[in-house]
């Protein structure tokens, strides 16, 4: 019975260990993907600042060679185009790679953050999920009874919401007098049951023939 005991007592403690053991490495990626961010994130600002200041520098150089006190004949005669189109060059040249190199920084930004939400929306998923409710998202669809309507008009429950409605682009505010439109993305959040019949308001309503 002992042996038994201390056996059931280590089998949990190995399983508690492994829980914690995953539950720390979690917790530290997810603050080294904050730190990431954030290191990327400084990467930008001061990559936008060099553009900045090429684009000042390009100017300052620039400007005296095409305007300076004196008849604009003499001025002409004095101006070094071949000075001139080369600093235009080399300008031209250091903002683009310094744009390349924003657009690559950017590109990571977005995908780090695109890793956080995926993990924020599962951990809301599984919240939801505990308390028997969910999120969904659904299109509107032409002819559905939701179409033309506005969300005061969708008769909610009161533990059902609409989240989000997306219009191609953009991102609504919602208001209770807020219209939808075909084609629009609806965010609803609410208990399952509640949200599940709400879903059928939104989708194509099939012609019913009579005999």
């Amino acid at each position: 019975m002992t042996a038994e005991l201390l056996s059931r007592i280590r089998k949990e403690l190995t399983l508690n260990l492994a829980v914690l053991r995953e539950t720390v490495l979690a917790v530290s990626e997810r603050v080294n993907r904050k730190v990431q961010l954030l290191k990327l994130h400084w990467q930008a600002s001061y990559i936008s600042h060099r553009i900045h200041a090429s684009h000042r520098s390009f100017g300052a150089q620039f400007f005296p060679l095409v305007s300076s006190a004196g008849d604009l004949k003499r001025h002409e005669n004095a101006l070094d185009r071949q000075e001139a189109a080369g600093l235009l060059s080399a300008a031209t040249s250091q903002v683009r790679l310094l744009k390349k190199e924003l657009a690559q920084v950017d590109a990571l930004i977005r995908e780090l953050e695109v890793e956080a939400m995926r993990e924020d929306l599962l951990q809301l998923q599984q919240d939801l999920s505990t308390r028997s409710a969910t999120i969904e998202r659904v299109h509107v669809a032409q002819g559905s009874w939701a179409m033309g309507r506005s969300i005061s008009q969708l008769g909610l429950a009161p533990t059902t919401r609409v989240a989000a409605v997306l219009r191609g682009p953009a991102l609504l505010p919602l208001t209770d007098t807020l219209v939808l439109r075909s084609g629009d993305l609806v965010v609803v959040v609410g208990p399952g049951v509640e949200v599940r019949q709400l879903l059928q308001c939104f989708a194509e309503q099939l012609s019913i023939r009579t005999a």
